[in-house]
């Protein structure tokens, strides 16, 4: 999403705007909760900048061999949208997205409007993206069915020797990249739609604000004496009127998880077991928890969803099936609390129909109903990547053991810290215990390096400019919602029950603190992820995108999210 933006470095607004390459973290976000570690972070720059070659050469757009797609940027990764933006102007004629900094505009690629023949040209392009998408979806259950059975294959490594490390590690981008380009062409084009329906709302005064969910408040309203975060916008209320229009998506994986944990819980309410679950000790729940029933249950979900974990993009993360802490949370939540009825508002999209111009109302229904499709196929393919993700970590781990037994690495987490290559030369003996003193240094200088990397970064880079939203808010969902505020920043290491929920990025593993959490606040993110429609669904409020404003948040102090048609706030006493 590209609104108005602040080039902190950039020459002075009143000299003619030359902002060159636009690199954007919107793109891949849902992998990179904010700084990765080198392993994680190079894994999917190889990952995204394949991916993305094969998505415009499969339409024939002729991209150029080598070309410089992915940044990495103080731990966070950024996409080129200006090639992208210039593939898609000179091959489909795709009218660019306006880059507004520091309140002057600018395209990002050279267009003009098509001619008669030119548009019938472009118009078979574009044809073409509407049939790699479709194609997509035909095909993604097949890609997922083979991303599954390559992480079923790393499980089931016996014995894990340099030559299963060394045969492994060449499977990781040749089984992982297809699903990588067909996240990256949901994800693009999700961007693409909803901006130009954002530009359609905008360009009409009737604006009419969707229904606010239900207050779910957890303790007595206070007065507030800080305002954190806050937007005030036609844009911010337009986002909530395309989300609150796109009807029933309960076929999202984000969705079906908390489906299944319902089903979970009814196995889960006799008294001894409800007790077990409020000690908090689920380490060994395969065999101390009392109910063979819900064990049997708990294995399925494992086996469909074990592979999945909050902020799942950095591999150094530990899976569900290796920690299943938040999953018996959500369980107790459910049990305990009377669950939110899951219903959408029934004249969602009559009210978005009416804040479009009459002459857009048609178009505003189809790109309603392709908003939708893609938000199915971006969700099927993050729990397809998420086998590769969950896959590469065991392969990671096992050539740190390999590693460990000369001493090279002194722990399994220190080859989080190492880069994809680097592990290659560690495995084929280029790095050997001759080079001890050199890996340990760098090992040393990787761990300093990685604490001092901010948690929250630019949303672009301006060729070196640094450039952060002048709107230091995003809506996600509507509604009011009062609590203490819990910090998870890399991962959910408190308990949020009752709580406004703070983390760096509401990905799909987040999805299941929903029956935990009256409401949420992220530094980064976008109403296209998969996390706020299922948030929508539960009527959980949400703000997102709060940038450096979320530093500012106060862990444990009483917060209040009121996000109301085009204003809204985070606020702390």
């Amino acid at each position: 999403m590209l609104f108005d933006y602040v080039a902190s470095k950039l020459q002075s607004s009143s000299q003619p705007l030359r902002v060159g390459t636009v690199w954007s973290r919107f793109p891949l976000q849902p992998f990179a909760p904010g700084a990765l570690s080198p392993f994680s972070s190079s894994v999917l720059a190889e990952l995204a900048s394949r991916a993305w070659y094969l998505y415009y050469d499969r339409l024939g757009f002729d991209p150029t061999p080598r070309s410089r797609v992915v940044r990495r940027y103080q731990g966070h990764l950024y996409l080129n949208l200006s090639l992208s933006a210039q593939l898609e102007a000179s091959n489909a004629a795709l009218e660019p997205l306006t880059l507004r900094v520091n309140s002057q505009q600018q395209p990002l690629a050279a267009w003009e409007k098509p001619g008669f023949l030119a548009g019938f040209k472009a118009g078979r392009a574009q044809k073409k993206i509407d049939d790699l998408l479709a194609d997509s979806a035909r095909q993604m259950t097949t890609i997922t069915e083979k991303a599954r059975a390559w992480y079923l294959k790393t499980q089931g490594v016996q014995r894990w020797g340099q030559a299963e490390v060394l045969q492994i590690m060449e499977e990781i981008e040749r089984v992982g990249v297809e699903s990588m380009v067909v996240f990256l062409a949901a994800r693009l084009n999700l961007g693409y739609l909803y901006t130009r329906l954002l530009t359609s709302i905008s360009s009409t005064t009737h604006m009419v604000a969707p229904e606010q969910n239900a207050t779910h408040m957890v303790a007595p309203e206070q007065n507030a004496t800080y305002i954190v975060a806050h937007y005030n916008d036609n844009s911010a209320q337009g986002l909530l009127l395309i989300n609150n229009a796109l009807g029933d998506l309960s076929a999202l994986v984000e969705i079906t998880m908390l489906d299944t944990l319902s089903n979970i819980a009814e196995a889960l309410r006799e008294p001894v077991t409800l007790a077990w679950l409020k000690t908090g000790d689920f380490a060994e729940w395969r065999t101390d928890l009392p109910n063979k029933e819900a064990i049997a249950r708990l294995n399925t979900f494992m086996g469909a969803y074990g592979h999945r974990s909050v902020h799942e993009g950095e591999i150094a993360q530990a899976r569900w099936s290796e920690d299943a802490g938040l999953l018996m949370q959500s369980l107790l939540a459910i049990l305990e609390t009377p669950q939110v009825t899951k219903a959408r508002q029934t004249a969602g999209a009559q009210t978005l129909l009416a804040a479009l111009p009459a002459s857009a109302r048609k178009q505003g229904e189809q790109a309603i109903q392709k908003i939708g499709e893609l938000h199915k196929l971006q969700s099927d393919a993050l729990h397809s990547l998420a086998y590769i993700w969950a896959g590469t970590r065991s392969w990671a781990l096992a050539a740190a053991r390999e590693a460990m037994m000369d001493k090279r690495l002194q722990s399994t987490d220190e080859v989080f810290l190492f880069e994809l290559e680097e592990i290659k030369q560690m495995m084929t003996g280029e790095w050997n215990i001759s080079s001890l003193d050199e890996i340990r240094a760098a090992t040393a200088k990787r761990r300093l390096e990685q604490a001092d990397l901010a948690q929250v970064a630019p949303d672009l880079l301006l060729d070196d400019a640094e450039a952060f939203a002048t709107q230091d808010a995003l809506p996600g969902v509507a509604g009011r919602a009062i609590g203490p505020l819990c910090r998870w920043d890399n991962a959910p290491e408190q308990d949020g029950r009752n709580a406004i929920v703070a983390t760096t990025l509401l990905d799909s593993g987040t999805t299941l603190a929903l029956p935990l959490a009256a409401g949420f606040v992220a530094a980064a993110g976008s109403p296209c992820d998969p996390f706020v429609i299922a948030a929508n669904l539960w009527q959980r409020p949400v703000v997102m995108s709060l940038g450096k404003s979320y530093c500012e948040l106060r862990d444990g102090a009483p917060t209040t999210i009121d996000v109301n048609g085009a204003t809204g706030t985070v606020s702390q006493e």
